[in-house]
C-alpha cells in the first residue's frame, strides 16, 4: 500500500487551514477527519515542525490544522509542516510532536477539535483576514483563490472554547477514540 506523499498535493507555508481544506477534497482522503489543534492560552508548543530551527525545538503555533486519515491498516496523521513523514502513524505523531502535558501550564496543553472532512469543507470560511495587518501580510498568501471572498469563521474552529463545530478532545481521548483495532 502506498501512503499519500506531500509533493502530490497543494501546499503553501503558514496556511495550514487552506492546505487541509484542499486536501479534504481529494477523493482518496475525503472520508478523513480534520483536527484543529489549539490551546486555551492562544498558543501551544509543537515539536518536529519544519519552521523550527531543529526538530526538538518547540515551535509555538496559535493553531495548527492536520488530517487524520484512516485506512484498513491503521490511522495516520497527515501534516504538511512536520519534520516527520508527511503521513505518520497517529500514535507516533502524537508522541513525537507534543511535549508531555505535565511539563506545560494547563492553558498551554493542546486540545484537538475533530470534525469530518466533509463538514470542514462545507463550513469553513476564510478570507485570509487573520493573516493581514495594517502593515501588510504576515505571510504571503497562496496563489489559489480564497475559500471565501469576504467572510471568515476561522475563529470558530481555532478558538478551542467555541463549540460550534466538531468535538474538542484531549490527547488521551483522541488516541482512545481513534485507536487502531
Amino acid at each position: 500500500m502506498s501512503l499519500p506523499q506531500r509533493e502530490s498535493y497543494l501546499y503553501h507555508s503558514r496556511y495550514c487551514e487552506e492546505n487541509i481544506w484542499h486536501l479534504c477534497q481529494c477523493p482518496e482522503l475525503a472520508r478523513s477527519w480534520v483536527i484543529v489543534i489549539a490551546a486555551q492560552a492562544g498558543c501551544f508548543p509543537m515539536l518536529c515542525q519544519r519552521a523550527a530551527n531543529s526538530a526538538q525545538e518547540p515551535l509555538l503555533w496559535d493553531y495548527h490544522v492536520v488530517l487524520l486519515w484512516q485506512n484498513a491498516e491503521r490511522n495516520y496523521l497527515i501534516d504538511f509542516d512536520t519534520c516527520l513523514a508527511f503521513c505518520t502513524p497517529l500514535e507516533d505523531y502524537m508522541q513525537q510532536s507534543f511535549l508531555a502535558e505535565d511539563l506545560l501550564d494547563p492553558e498551554y496543553v493542546p486540545l484537538f477539535r475533530v470534525l469530518s472532512a466533509q463538514d470542514y469543507v462545507k463550513h469553513l470560511k476564510s478570507d485570509r483576514r487573520h493573516m493581514q495587518t495594517p502593515q501588510g501580510w504576515l505571510a504571503h498568501p497562496p496563489p489559489w483563490p480564497r475559500i471565501s471572498e469576504n467572510e471568515s469563521n476561522l475563529h470558530q474552529f481555532t478558538h478551542i472554547l467555541d463549540h460550534t463545530y466538531g468535538n474538542v478532545l484531549d490527547m488521551t481521548t483522541l488516541l482512545k477514540t481513534f485507536k487502531n483495532s
